[in-house]
């Protein structure tokens, strides 16, 4: 196995732990979920909200760098990641890269607007909470495709 297919499969590793976090806090924000009043939260609802978009936006931000790291075991040109999204689309990986997209976007919008606009910041989580199934379908995808292609697993 070379240096690359061993980085792609610590990775799928690293994919793993995260997605095990995620699904953690992903139940724990669905009984917080929906949020009438964001002020009459608790700290520890508030640790778990922040939890949770951290460990979203890592998922996301780290599946994609695998998907990036598969297109270059498979040499495609990955300097803009539309290309790498195209890529994954082709592979069946993603279903379409505009949602991606969209939930890239989502994940970037509660980063930066995080506890300014009550009503958009409880859009934005209950959006999240709906994508999250989606970014674990990619990895189950981009887990089968590795092991097809190169016969490796998750380290």
């Amino acid at each position: 196995m070379t240096e690359h297919l061993r980085l792609i499969a610590r990775q799928l590793g690293n994919l793993q732990r995260m997605s095990e976090y995620l699904a953690y806090s992903t139940q724990r924000v669905q009984r917080i979920l929906p949020i009438n009043n964001w002020r009459a939260l608790s700290l520890e609802q508030h640790e778990t909200l922040a939890a949770f978009r951290v460990r979203f936006s890592e998922f996301q931000e780290h599946l994609g760098k695998t998907m990036r790291a598969v297109a270059i075991e498979e040499e495609v040109e990955v300097e803009r990641f539309g290309s790498v999204l195209a890529f994954m689309e082709k592979l069946g990986v993603l279903e379409s890269t505009e949602r991606w997209k969209i939930v890239r976007e989502l994940r970037n919008a509660v980063n930066h607007e995080y506890e300014e606009d009550a009503d958009r910041l409880t859009q934005f989580f209950t959006e999240m909470v709906k994508a999250t199934p989606e970014l674990f379908e990619h990895y189950q995808r981009l887990l089968e495709f590795c092991a097809k292609a190169y016969g490796i697993k998750p380290e």
